[in-house]
């Protein structure tokens, strides 16, 4: 890859310009909160993970167990294994491999996964697609409930998620808006493609000291 030249790199410096800082997850905490998400969407931090869920498309119905989930990070891989059940198939597992990032610089907000998750081999058929949607969300609005556990001067969100292994680690920053991405255009000459917005990870985030907040206790 060809490097930025001066202008390009003094618009992303200007689009990414607000400090950014890394909140940790611990291995041993991943589980539960990840859980209260499966419940809680669209509550703040999350719901009882300790209540079954249900999910429902069309006439079909999978019984979730969101306080059974469980949780394992390895370098840049984190692996969601969820209890599920329905009538026809009794209790049965489904584990959810999803590739993220291995260092700030390669955080990301879309995670690479399988065609289908592991486990029941007709579950994982019937409701994959879906339940890894919904499972990836739960991974992602857990590091906005750790957000949302700091008192902020500035409207703050989740810029990506990487691991190293034994800690889940999610960089936030400030929100972009179109406003933000229009003058990165305008500096940019406006060429009509758009901008390739994941070298602020591969070349700005990777290069810019990053303020680690502790670890939730």
């Amino acid at each position: 890859m060809p490097e930025m030249s001066v202008a390009e790199s003094a618009a992303l410096r200007g689009l990414a310009k607000s400090q950014l800082f890394v909140i940790d997850l611990p291995e041993a905490q991943a589980a539960a909160l990840i859980a209260a998400q499966l419940v809680g969407a669209g509550v703040a931090g999350g719901g009882d993970a300790k209540r079954p869920i249900v999910w429902t498309d069309a006439e079909s119905a999978l019984l979730v167990q969101p306080s059974a989930t469980r949780v394992r990070l390895a370098p840049g891989f984190i692996f969601v294994e969820l209890a599920v059940a329905t009538d026809q198939t009794g209790p049965a597992t489904l584990l959810f491999p999803f590739k993220i990032g291995a260092s700030p610089n390669e955080a990301v907000l879309m995670a690479v996964t399988e065609g289908q998750p592991r486990g029941h081999a007709q579950l994982a058929v019937r409701w994959g697609e879906l339940a890894t949607t919904i499972v990836w969300h739960a991974v992602l609005r857990a590091g906005l409930a750790l957000l949302a556990r700091r008192r902020l001067r500035q409207p703050m969100t989740i810029g990506g998620v990487y691991t190293l292994g034994r800690v889940l680690s999610f960089v936030a920053t400030q929100p972009l808006d179109v406003d933000d991405l229009r003058d990165y255009y305008q500096q940019l000459g406006g060429q009509p493609q758009p901008p390739d917005l994941s070298v602020l990870n591969r070349r700005y985030l990777g290069s810019l000291p990053l303020n680690r907040a502790k670890p939730v206790r």
